[in-house]
């Protein structure tokens, strides 16, 4: 990835930085410190991000913000996750208790779940929009876009269409959304 690839996605999501960093909540850390070391750790995602495996930044990049912030907290504080020790539970098991289990408000919305979801919506608005007026009619129809879900026949009425010519829209339509979002 070019330098200025890397510095884009940093610049570009530090605001989420922000906001996962208040998220926490620390006495000896202020919410500037807190972001700090998420910018750090939003650094290392940039660093290993590999945008032809399609996933989105904001989801690669989540975890290793949330380590950094988390790391920084534990270094002050001395807390460290306790390792369950019951031996039944296998080497590698997620069945441990971290500092984010404390420190996370359960009742706020996570916003790396927004903000993916929010993203996955601009991506498919702007996919719909590579569409002509005719197919976007019908796929926004068809996935209760904009309009509730009718079925084809439904459609076809609405639009003074066939049943079979809705289907055969529907279908042109998705070819084109597939070849232009291959890894979908």
């Amino acid at each position: 990835m070019k330098t200025s690839e890397r510095d884009a996605l940093i610049t570009g999501n530090m605001g989420y930085v922000v906001t996962l960093a208040r998220q926490y909540k620390s006495e000896l850390l202020s919410t500037d410190d807190l972001i700090s070391e998420g910018s750090i750790g939003l650094m290392k995602a940039a660093d290993k991000f590999d945008p032809s495996r399609g996933k989105p930044f904001v989801t690669f990049a989540a975890p290793f913000i949330r380590r950094s912030i988390e790391d920084a907290i534990s270094r002050l504080t001395g807390d460290f996750p306790i390792m369950s020790t019951d031996e039944s539970l296998p080497i590698g098991s997620n069945n441990n208790y971290t500092l984010l289990n404390v420190l996370e408000d359960k009742g706020a919305p996570r916003t790396d779940a927004t903000l993916e979801q929010n993203t996955l919506s601009d991506n498919m608005t702007k996919a719909i929009n590579t569409l002509n007026e005719r197919e976007q009619a019908v796929i926004k129809r068809c996935f209760g876009i904009e309009y509730q879900h009718m079925t084809m026949a439904e459609i076809g009425e609405q639009l003074g269409l066939k049943r079979e010519r809705v289907r055969q829209i529907r279908d042109k339509a998705m070819r084109k959304l597939r070849k232009a979002n291959p890894s979908a």
